[in-house]
This record gives structure tokens, sequence and C-alpha cells, in this order.
């Protein structure tokens, strides 16, 4: 059989059921292998970047690995943004790259280039993927698939590149059959480990357990849940971990971070014990002083990554209990501990963050005047949660729109929410959209992105409604790259340099393009006609962008500026709510 040809069936036979992609002269052979397969589906982008970032979101989705396939050159190396987006994640892809033909490759001669649109794809993406490698032999396909797939997938995920010559693709070999799997690894006892942590835990006067992005890549959520009723203690999520329990689970308390709650920020840094599954502690939750980060509590962390839990080494950050796991196999472990728990007795440290809660101010903005031309996107988010269904997909972009979005959204617990958390570019939300369609086509479907992200993949709008898409686009249109503003107006006094129209930025008329290409078009830009305005949008079976012109100079409120500590975030608080924050009620004083 066709090389290409066995490549689609081995995939199929792994499970894979889609493939994202665009066409060109050295990857001919796999698009035609791929139509020839009925139990492969096919999305065919408009920038190959958008390949990669659908195959991503499919993989979240699905569990499965994602796979994109591109030609040569210029065709590969658009990829790159999307696989950066899986490798920060953690989620696991398969990228096959086109090649010239073998006998055009430019080996070790010093030259840069033989065949037309030659590049070194291996050397390109070995930085920012698990495995990268060319094919060089017909006979060697399966090895390296083998290889591929259990690279991706095994340990801490990630996205894995092949890079296959066209002469190859064409090459016969011997027909796809079947191979017995592999016996399952063994993995070290936790339970040492596990008596420690669970000790600690019972002995705590006020813990907290952060959440993050690692329980959904591979999604453990419906594993999660059951061990965090067990525990029954206080919680923080990141925003990656948003999805991972519902606003209205008992003690969450939300988000914390950079640009998060300041509730948040006063739970980490008067912590005794943090327990953190999911996260690494990225610098946009600890903020720049990492030996001011909860300076009095005992962390413990669960990871499959040992470098992620010893790079706080030497910076004041300890990481004083270290678990080197993946996530699902610790919450298997785990739960016979959880049916022994102990709860402490947490009493006083509940009605501390409660009165916390009730005494920090709440940072929406006031609404704008309804003549203004604007709203408010505090409120807008807040108003959009009460129309999203219960099992509503969210595809959320960068900048302001994924802070706003975070800090406000009021998630079910049938819902998640999507983003590339850590690599974050503008223009992932909507290409990711196609890819969460692929994987959940029968749930429906919401983008929120700006106007500075849609603008990087305008393309995407045709390739959603050429695929029957329902999806509805919610458009932050403040005509600008507002975040950038902010931080131009915090460390440049306001000199602006391409971050609006005045300042060089160009921008499309966005509503009169999607207009343009058969999307009904719904506009919001009075206060007043949010409510009516979204229930227009979401009554609507098909596609629906929705424009929703947001107030250019609004604010990321609150915000952490380097070289202060979580608590003190930006507008600094009145000098009586801080103070208020540091009395002790007289019964909960040590006596």
């Amino acid at each position: 059989m066709k090389l290409s040809d066995f490549i689609i069936e081995y995939l199929v036979a792994s499970g894979s059921t889609h493939v994202f992609g665009m066409s060109g002269g050295a990857a001919v052979h796999l698009f035609d292998s791929i139509s020839r397969s009925p139990a492969m589906g096919l999305t065919c982008v408009a920038h190959e970047q958008s390949a990669s970032m659908a195959a991503d979101a499919f993989s979240r989705l699905s569990g499965k690995v994602g796979v994109c396939v591109v030609t040569s050159g210029p065709g590969a190396t658009n990829l790159l943004t999307g696989v950066c987006c899986s490798y920060y994640d953690s989620v696991p892809t398969l990228l096959l790259t086109g090649q010239v033909a073998t006998y055009r490759l430019r080996g070790d001669r010093p030259v840069r280039q033989v065949g037309f649109q030659e590049t070194d794809v291996l050397a390109i993406f070995s930085s920012v993927t698990k495995h990268a490698s060319q094919l060089k032999a017909p006979g060697s396909i399966r090895q390296m698939l083998d290889d591929a797939l259990s690279v991706a997938l095994e340990g801490r995920p990630g996205p894995v590149v092949l890079d296959i010559p066209d002469d190859l693709e064409r090459a016969e070999v011997e027909p796809f059959a079947k191979s017995a799997r592999t016996a399952p690894t063994r993995h070290p006892s936790l339970t040492g480990k596990l008596d420690a942590l669970f000790e600690l835990l019972e002995r705590a006067k006020q813990p907290v357990m952060i959440l993050g992005g690692g329980l959904t890549t591979p999604d453990v959520i419906t594993d999660a849940r059951p061990l965090l009723s067990k525990l029954a203690l206080p919680i923080l999520q990141t925003w990656a971990g948003l999805d991972v329990v519902p606003d209205d689970w008992p003690l969450r308390y939300g988000t914390f971070g950079v640009y998060a709650s300041r509730l948040g920020n006063m739970i980490v840094q008067n912590a005794d014990v943090i327990l953190c599954l999911g996260t690494r502690l990225s610098q946009n939750l600890t903020g720049g002083l990492l030996d001011k980060f909860a300076p009095n509590a005992h962390i413990a962390m669960v990871d499959v990554d040992r470098g992620e839990m010893d790079k706080f080494d030497g910076t004041g950050l300890d990481i004083s209990t270290r678990i080197e796991t993946r996530l699902d196999r610790f919450l298997l472990a785990a739960e016979p501990f959880a049916e022994g728990f102990n709860r402490p007795d947490i009493k006083f440290w509940i009605e501390k963050i409660e009165r916390w809660q009730r005494i920090l101010p709440d940072d929406c903005p006031s609404a704008p005047a309804d003549d203004a031309g604007y709203v408010d996107a505090v409120h807008f988010v807040r108003e959009l949660s009460a129309h999203l269904s219960k099992d509503e997909l969210i595809l959320a972009d960068t900048g302001g729109t994924l802070t706003w979005t975070c800090n406000n959204i009021r998630l079910q617990s049938g819902q998640r929410l999507l983003s590339a958390w850590n690599f974050t570019p503008m223009g992932y939300a909507l290409p990711a959209s196609l890819g969460a369609h692929a994987a959940q086509p029968n749930r429906p479907l919401t983008c929120i992105i700006g106007d500075g992200g849609l603008q990087l993949c305008l393309g995407e709008l045709a390739t959603i409604l050429r695929c029957g898409v329902p999806l509805k686009i919610i458009l932050f249109n403040n005509h600008c790259h507002g975040i950038q503003k902010q931080t131009l107006d915090t460390w440049l006094d306001g000199n602006y340099v391409g971050v609006d129209s005045a300042s060089g930025l160009g921008l499309s008329p966005f509503a009169e393009v999607a207009k343009a290409m058969g999307y009904r078009v719904v506009t919001i830009s009075r206060m007043s006609a949010i409510v009516a305005g979204l229930a227009e949008v979401y009554s609507h079976a098909g596609p629906v962008f929705c424009n929703v012109e947001v107030n250019p100079d609004q604010k990321l409120w609150p915000y952490l500026k380097f070289g202060h500590t979580l608590e003190h975030q930006y507008p600094v608080l009145e000098p009586r709510t801080a103070a208020a924050l540091l009395q002790e009620p007289s019964h909960m004083l040590v006596k």
C-alpha cells in the first residue's frame, strides 16, 4: 500500500478521527489518503497556524492526539505558534509536515537550500516539541509513528513533529496490520508521600488548594471533584483551571494572581498550607517577588515534570513537598487517603476569608452612560454568563478579553473554558473553535475574542461558515490593543506606539466584513441593549457575529505592578479598607 495510506490507517486504528490542515505540493499524497478514508474527518483552514491551534483544541476536548497536515517550507513554519501553545500547555498533538524529496534534501552540503521550499523543520521545532524526526526510509514508518504517539502521550504530554519527504509519502510499504499493545508501565508507590501530605493537611490552620490547567490536560475533572468534595478545603483557581469546579462550588473563592481577584491574593498570602494541583505557579500567579509569595505557607506541589518544582530552588520560594507523578495517578492513589481524611478545624479561617470578602471592593467599573457609544466589559461578561447553555464550550482569546472573561464569568458544572493559557497568542480562540466543534460537534460553542486577535485570524471566519459551525462569536471591539495601552500608561507615560489608529495600528471594520461574508451580525453599543442583544445572539441556531463596542480606555482592574506583593494591587485600597483587612475580630485573637 502507499505509505501515506499506511499513515492514515495507522492513525485511525490509534483512535484519531480528525485532521486539520492546508494542502500543498509536498503533502498532496497525505491529503489524498485522508480523502479516501471514511473514518477520518478533515477541516481545511485558511492559514496553517490555525491548523495547529485547531488540533490543540481538538485534543483538549476529545482526549485524543490532535493531528494536522501541512506542506513543506512556509506550510510547516506557519504551524509554529500553535505548536508552542500545545507545548507550553502540555497538549498532545501530531504535526505531519511534507518535505522535499529525499534526493533534493540539502544534507551536509554547505548551502542554505537545495529543494524548492526546503526548510530544516527539525531544527526549527526541536525546542518546542517533545520529539521531532524525519522519515529516512519507508520501512521505518511504523516505528516512527509508534514512537511519536508514545512520546506525545507519556509523562507530560506535548506535540511531536514528523517530517515526511514527498517521494517517501508515495512509496510502497507492507499493508497496515494492528499490533499487540505493550504492557502498561509500572510506577513507583506514592504511599509514603501521600501519608505525609495528608498529615500536613490535617494539621493545617489556614489551608488552600490551588487548581490549575494540568487537571484538564489530560482531563481528569471528573476524577478530581470527588476528592475535592471529601477534603472540603478552600479552593482557588488559576485561569486555566477555572472550569475544574463551577462558580457555586462550596468554599471556592475564585482566582488569584497579577490580574486576578484581591480576595484570592489575600487568601494565598495568608495561607499556612497550599496544595497545588495542576499548576506550575507561573509568574502571572506569584508576581515578580518570589520570596514574598505565600511567605508563611508550606507549599506542596503535584507535577509529573520535576523541573517545574525544582525551578524555584534558590529563589526564596520553597516547594517543601514535591510529588512527582501525573495527576491521574495521584488522584487514584489519593482515594483511600481521602476516605479517612480528618478535616482540620478551619472555622476561624473561613470566617476570616468571608470577612475579607465583605470588606474588599468588587472592582467593577461604573456603568458608562447609555449614550457613550460603548459598554463596560465587566458588566457584559457577567450578563453573558446568564445566556450560555449549561454545557457551553467557551473559547477565550488573550489580553483584556481573557482578563475580563476569567475574572467575571460564572461557570456552571458542565461548561468548559479553553484558551492557550501559557503561550497566550492573539488569534487562538477562533481557529480553536474549529477544533472544539470537531471534537464535540453537538455542544453549543462561544468564541470570545478581541479586535486585535481577530485581525490575526480573520480568514477563519470563512472557514467557520464553510464548515457549518454554529459558533457565537463575541467580539470585544475597543478599536485598540487595550492591554498594551495600559502597559504604556504604567511604564512609559502613555506614549502610545502601534496600539490604536492614532499611533499606527490598522484594524478592519469587523462587523461590515462579517456581514459581507454572510454572518448574522448583532452590534451592542449601549448598556441598556446588552440583555436584548445577547438574547438575539443566542436565539439563532446558526453562526452569529456579535460586535460588542467596548470602552477604548477601559482598564484591567485590579492589577499588580512589578515590585509589589500580591496583596498590594492597584488601584491602591482606601486607607480605611486596608486597615479593616488587618483587624481581627476579638473571638479570633489568640489568647
